[in-house]
């Protein structure tokens, strides 16, 4: 009879061993202390599928889980997950926790939906097929207090705050740079005046700049569209346009009105009669293309000279070629200045 006892208590001992081997809990370090930062490690074996995803159709895999889940964050008082994942390798399954509890005593971590936490950092939060519910429950661990361990109840003595090496050098750097800065300052303020004439100078010249390359831009358009307008007097006129809006808009004067005859005589006024040779020179100019351009609107059955001998351009794309470089030449004296 006893013996029959005895084989019977060896056999349920040796089946029952892979059952409690399944399931295995890993805790380092082995002594934890409050606001001290610990691992648990939860190894469970399953051959049926537990989750959904990617992570499910692999034989081996690793998942970093989200801390940011519902059921952490609830727990923020007792303890913060700073780090999950949950890895695979066929049918063995390791669940790892990096914990910081913040009470001492039992630190339960309450059973938790596995399966929801794992969609919920597959999908970032939105997932088409929820997994069928996989319920992890963790055995409690122990947190030590530090104060029971050293005695010390009492603060520390107040101390001067500890300089790094190499500090004293950065701080005297810093005050000889703030030094060179405020001196500067200094200076700009003293020559405030000249300071803003210069801006203005600046500015002044962008904007001379800017209206030329717009300009530019125009005549190009138009040059490029000159198949298109079958008409020379459409043409001459739209050049013309472009050339005087450009004029107006530099020295600030509607030119609009104003004949080809009269444009010499207007620069003249605007100038105060001191015109340089190259201002003279770019007036002059102007004056011949807007002539030629008058006569191409008002004659009768006159037009653009078309491309003569090997030449492959004809009068249009001449007098668009001398346009631009008359507008840039207006920008050469502005820029010796």
């Amino acid at each position: 009879m006893k013996k029959n006892f005895l084989s019977l208590f060896l056999f349920s001992v040796f089946f029952s061993l892979p059952l409690f081997s399944e399931n295995l809990q890993i805790v380092m370090p082995k002594l934890v202390y409050i606001g001290d930062s610990l691992e648990i490690r939860y190894i469970f074996h399953s051959d049926a599928i537990l989750f959904s995803g990617e992570f499910a159709e692999k034989v081996s895999a690793k998942l970093k889980l989200r801390t940011d889940h519902d059921f952490f964050r609830a727990q923020d008082q007792n303890f913060t997950v700073t780090a999950a994942s949950l890895e695979k390798i066929n049918s063995e399954y390791t669940l790892s926790l990096s914990v910081i509890p913040w009470k001492t005593g039992l630190l339960s971590v309450p059973p938790f939906n596995l399966s929801s936490l794992v969609d919920f950092s597959q999908k970032n939060g939105l997932v088409e097929k929820r997994s069928a519910p996989f319920v992890v429950n963790l055995s409690p661990v122990e947190v030590k207090s530090l104060v029971t361990k050293t005695g010390n109840k009492s603060f520390m003595k107040e101390s001067g705050p500890l300089v790094l090496p190499g500090t004293t050098i950065l701080l005297v750097l810093f005050s000889i740079l703030a030094i060179i800065l405020f001196t500067a300052f200094l200076a700009l303020l003293l020559r405030l005046p000249k300071v803003a004439r210069f801006i203005e100078q600046v500015t002044y010249l962008y904007s001379l700049k800017r209206l030329s390359r717009k300009s530019v831009k125009k005549i190009l358009s138009l040059q490029k569209d000159s198949k298109k307008i079958s008409s020379d007097k459409d043409f001459a006129e739209k050049l013309q346009h472009i050339l005087r809006d450009f004029i107006g808009k530099r020295f600030s004067h509607d030119f609009s009105s104003t004949t080809t005859g009269r444009i010499y005589f207007v620069f003249k006024e605007l100038c105060a009669d001191e015109l340089s040779p190259h201002q003279e020179n770019c007036i002059e100019k102007f004056c011949g293309i807007f002539t030629r351009l008058d006569y191409i609107r008002f004659a009768e059955k006159t037009g653009f000279l078309p491309a003569q001998g090997d030449s492959e351009q004809g009068e249009r794309d001449l007098i668009c070629e001398n346009s631009i470089l008359l507008i840039s030449e207006f920008d050469i004296e502005e820029n010796e200045k």
